[in-house]
């Protein structure tokens, strides 16, 4: 049984992924539009996968990760229109696996599974 945390506010976007996931055998999932309820829903059912999109109604969704990632080791996968503005989102020295055409989206996930506690950088960061 895997589930998902899917934190993006535009709600095509997010039935589109929650399709695809279903597709790749995951069988639950949560749709967040806030960083707030992000972290919340998280920490009451811990994720195997969280995906983070653009934009969310409040907060931020790397934030929001970033946030979930100091209680919980999760494999994240950042899915965004616009990877020059995803990019300034992140730290500097970020290291980014792709970009993933939707295509490839079963191989993104692989690596994002292989590399638990990374989006697009390093997360060490995120436990001090």
């Amino acid at each position: 049984m895997s589930h998902a945390l899917i934190i993006e506010l535009n709600m095509v976007v997010g039935n589109a992924l929650s399709k695809r996931l279903s597709d790749l055998g995951f069988d639950s999932f949560d749709h967040v539009w806030t960083e707030d309820d992000a972290v919340a829903i998280a920490e009451m059912r811990p994720p195997d996968l969280i995906l983070v999109g653009d934009s969310l109604e409040s907060g931020d969704t790397v934030r929001a990760a970033r946030r979930i990632c100091k209680k919980h080791d999760v494999p994240v996968l950042m899915v965004t229109a616009d990877s020059v503005q995803a990019k300034k989102r992140l730290m500097d020295g970020a290291i980014i696996d792709g970009p993933f055409a939707f295509s490839k989206f079963p191989e993104a996930i692989e690596a994002a599974k292989g590399q638990p506690q990374r989006l697009g950088t390093d997360w060490r960061s995120c436990r001090q």
